[in-house]
């Protein structure tokens, strides 16, 4: 007998079907990004309005989020289907968080808004480094005695060498011609350079010279000064001031109109707005970037100032700071490696110095013992043989004999 369950009895299973409207592509990098915010639409939306002053929304997590700003097309799209399912929990993950995010007044500008500000003293502060380097840089090289003294040097060089010739008698030359040094080589050793003659001098007749790098470390950090990146730069936090300034402006104004018309307005749209923070945010933002940016622009005229007058004094015209010091820097590293290979090289002729003269000593001393071991062998031999006393005794017997003779005589 076969039992036959009633259909009460069946369980029922409801299968909801999730739509997608927005490309396939766009949909997965978007539902990616939200599994890694871990955040639900209603936090997102409620961490936007107070401008996120609870930090739920890390600062690489706002740049992805401007990534999935909803377009026209989509937001039209999204709100013709929940209109005709009447509810938006048809849609997919990544396609309600468009939706509901759209309905956020000005969410792109707002979203934009919030990044500026998160990231704005981050920005501030790549920038004043490298301002700062060629400040110092600047300073330096224009206070550097041992650097003018080498330039003195090399211009000596450079006439001496080309006495006779046009340009043997020059006042100066241009800076490119300091990495030129390397290229001139010697004849008989194409290992050995103009520089490495150059060190030569300095290290017999002025030492202090080789000392330079001290003096100059600072343009190493100023050489990797770039003019357009950071004028670049300067400008796109001017402009993003500017940007929190005029949304700021709009919500001002929209907020005054609401309020003229807030009669037919509800209590959950009021309460929304007095949850919203932008207002209070932003202004604080605009007063203190303003005063930070100011003091950028006075950092960065001051650098220009001093740049300008170090370039002036060596006559370096139509030169800008990452070609300055830039050269400066791989003058100052081949002028280093020279000067090392320089003393490797004294080092090693001391060295073998120092072998031959151990060699020659050992040598002496080798002989010297050989001779006496010689000589050594020899007092054993006549020892042995009796030759060593031979002379002695015959002295001895003929002491013994005269005396004897001259008695008789008597």
């Amino acid at each position: 007998m076969v039992l036959i369950p009633s259909l009460s009895a069946i369980p029922t299973f409801i299968i909801v079907l999730q739509i997608s409207v927005i490309d396939p592509r766009r949909y997965q990098n978007c539902t990616i990004m939200l599994s890694k915010l871990k955040l639900s639409h209603r936090e997102i939306r409620a961490a936007l309005l107070a401008m996120d002053d609870r930090g739920k929304l890390p600062k690489d997590m706002l740049e992805q989020m401007l990534k999935f700003v909803p377009t026209k097309e989509e937001i039209s799209i999204l709100k013709s289907t929940v209109s005709r399912h009447n509810s938006s929990s048809v849609l997919a993950l990544a396609d309600r968080y468009l939706h509901e995010m759209a309905q956020i007044p000005r969410f792109e500008q707002r979203l934009r808004s919030l990044y500026i500000i998160r990231t704005f003293q981050e920005r501030l502060d790549s920038l004043t480094p490298h301002i700062q380097s060629v400040t110092k840089a600047s300073t330096a090289v224009s206070s550097s005695k041992k650097f003018k003294q080498l330039l003195a040097l090399i211009l000596a060089l450079g006439n001496y060498l080309n006495f006779g010739k046009r340009s043997g008698n020059a006042f100066g030359f241009d800076l490119s011609s300091l990495n030129r040094l390397s290229d001139v080589k010697f004849a008989d050793r194409p290992d050995r350079t103009l520089l490495h003659y150059l060190l030569q001098v300095i290290e017999n007749r002025f030492p202090d010279l080789g000392k330079l790098k001290k003096e100059l470390v600072a343009v190493y950090d100023a050489a990797r000064y770039n003019r357009n990146d950071i004028l670049v730069e300067i400008r796109s936090l001017e402009q993003s001031i500017a940007t929190v300034r005029s949304e700021l402006s709009y919500i001002k104004e929209s907020t005054q109109h609401h309020e003229d018309s807030s009669k037919g307005t509800t209590q959950d749209s009021t309460t929304e707005r007095k949850k919203d923070r932008f207002e209070t945010v932003a202004k604080q933002f605009i007063v203190t970037a303003c005063q930070q940016y100011n003091l950028l622009e006075k950092m960065h005229s001051e650098m220009k100032a001093k740049f300008s007058a170090c370039a002036a004094q060596f006559c370096f015209d139509s030169i800008n700071p990452e070609e300055m010091f830039s050269c400066l820097a791989k003058f100052l590293t081949a002028f280093c490696d020279a000067q090392q290979q320089l003393w490797a090289e004294n080092e090693h002729n001391e060295q073998v110095k120092r072998q031959t003269i151990a060699r020659s000593y050992f040598a002496k001393r080798v002989s010297r013992r050989r001779d006496n071991e010689r000589d050594f062998d020899q007092l054993i031999s006549a020892l042995q043989s009796g030759d060593l006393f031979k002379d002695d005794l015959s002295r001895l017997r003929t002491s013994f004999r005269i005396p004897k003779r001259n008695r008789v005589k008597q």
